[in-house]
């Protein structure tokens, strides 16, 4: 089982770097170049995956060999949001939220820095992001109950990860929010 689940991850993973990157379209100035914001914050996004179609899409993948009805597949079972650029700097919070589809849900995703919760042999920089779902869009899924939370030192680090599983309709969920450091 847990193999099956290391390849539908790997999948997924092969399907979330596919996706179009939003936030390089929205974060250039009026001659083209990125914005300030976009050349010092971290780039992050949010995803759902509906857990049984991803199962199913997975199963479908290894029994045939056409690409677009694959492609298809894995697209219907996952929602990648549009990525966002956070604010880098001393207690800075970056929070989005999102409509969870077809329900009267909202995610809500935050990265917050800090020099001040956890240090490594390498500085006190570190950067803490959550997810949360919930009836109403939160000001910080950091704070929020039953959220996902992760925090890691920044020196060193390039991507990090918030996930969790969840119930919504009777179907299982994996929601989560990822950032890559510049």
């Amino acid at each position: 089982m847990r193999s099956r689940l290391f390849a539908l991850c790997l999948l997924l993973a092969f399907a979330f770097a596919q996706a179009p990157s939003a936030a390089a379209q929205s974060t250039a100035t009026a001659d083209g170049t990125p914005s300030a914001q976009a050349q010092a914050g971290d780039l992050c996004h949010v995803y759902l995956v509906d857990v049984e179609k991803a199962r199913k899409a997975l199963e479908e993948y290894r029994d045939t060999d056409d690409a677009a009805r694959d492609t298809k597949a894995i697209a219907d079972a996952q929602v990648v949001f549009p990525e966002f650029r956070t604010v880098v700097g001393e207690e800075q919070l970056t929070t989005k939220s999102y409509p969870f589809p077809g329900a009267r849900l909202f995610i809500t995703a935050s990265v917050f820095y800090t020099d001040e919760s956890m240090a490594s042999a390498h500085g006190s920089d570190s950067m803490q992001l959550a997810v949360a779902v919930g009836p109403k869009v939160l000001p910080d899924a950091l704070d929020a109950e039953d959220n996902a939370a992760a925090e890691l030192t920044l020196d060193g680090a390039d991507t990090a990860r918030a996930k969790k599983y969840l119930k919504v309709g009777g179907r299982r969920y994996l929601v989560g929010v990822e950032c890559r450091h510049r």
